[in-house]
Formats: C-alpha cells, structure tokens, sequence
C-alpha cells in the first residue's frame, strides 16, 4: 500500500502506491480489522486522532518495552518445573480445590454452562500441564484470567476465598519462574 524510496543522502521518502485508496477502502469493511471502527466514525480525525493517543497510553500503561517484540512468542516457551516446590504444589492443589468447587456449582452449570465449561477446559489444561511437569507463561495467564472470571462471578459468595487464593499461589508461581514475562500482565491486572 506505500512505497519508500530510499535517498543516499536525505532520509528515506514514504509514499502512497497508486492502489492505495482501493485497498484501503477494502480493508475499511472487514470488520475484523481496526479500520472498520475508523470507518464506522466517518474517517475522521475526531476518532482517529484519540484512538492513536490511546495506542499511545496502553503502550506506557502497559509497560510495553521495543525488545517485548524481540520474542512475541516467549510467553509459549515451555519451563521444565519440578515437583516438590511450594510455588508448584501450592498452585495445584488451589487449583484443584476451584475446579471441585466449580465442578460441584449445578446453579452455575445451570445458568452459564458454556462460561462454566470454558473455565473448567482452561483451569484443567493448565492442571495437566502442571501434572506433566512443563508449563508456560501462556498457560499460567490463561488461568489467571479464568480465576478472574470465576471472581466477578462468584463475587462476595464463599467460593470468593478459594479463587482469591488460586490467584495467589498462580500469582506467586508466575512470578517466581516467569517474572519477566508475566511483569507486564501483571502490572495490566492490578
């Protein structure tokens, strides 16, 4: 969609390809893509120049450094665990204490049982990745944020404790082992 021509003396010229506005417009209606809501605000600079900040203020928000995209795939990396760590025993067995409990909910499985499954896929795939002693920072988010769901739903009930305390042990699990790369999440969270 542009074109750049590189000068040897002056820095390098960024321009429009001649298909630019065709595929521009093209990529303006697949509602997948950012443009879409671009679009939508009548291609403004109203919308678009707020949007932008916002990038802007997530990016320091978040704490996004240039190197986070050195490696966008480390989060996946597997981390070889060992049985017999506090962190770790701590972690499995909170998280088996909420999938009983979830497991044993029937309002909750009445009234949200595809919420219910999600968490319970999610919470017991991170169980048997502990169980086969590797795991990644994927895995250990996915699960927090799960614990979260869990939280907003049974806010203020007495399964409260038993999610609050699997955040915790996930929590102190993943900053022992994976501090560096979970340091932005959980940063996000709280």
């Amino acid at each position: 969609m542009i074109s750049i021509r590189y000068d040897t003396f002056g820095p390098p010229i960024i321009f429009k390809h001649r298909d630019f506005n065709d595929k521009f417009d093209d990529l303006t209606v697949d509602e997948t893509l950012p443009f879409a809501s671009y679009h939508a605000a009548g291609r403004t600079m109203d919308w678009l120049i707020p949007a932008l900040y916002s990038i802007d203020h997530a990016y320091d928000n978040l704490g996004i450094r240039p190197e986070d995209f050195d490696n966008p795939d480390s989060e996946w990396a597997p981390f070889q665990i060992e049985r017999g760590d506090p962190e770790v025993e701590k972690a499995i067995e909170s998280l088996q204490q909420v999938i009983e409990e979830v497991r044993a909910d029937n309002a909750y499985a009445d009234k949200f049982p595809h919420e219910r499954d999600y968490v319970l896929d999610g919470l017991q795939g991170t169980l048997d990745k502990f169980a086969s002693q590797s795991i990644s920072a994927g895995y250990i988010q996915a699960s927090f944020e799960r614990l979260r769901m869990l939280g907003r739903r049974f806010a203020g009930t007495v399964r409260e404790t038993t999610i609050a305390t699997a955040k915790a042990a996930l929590m102190e699990f993943g900053k022992k082992h994976f501090g560096q790369v979970l340091d932005h999440i959980w940063r996000w969270l709280f």
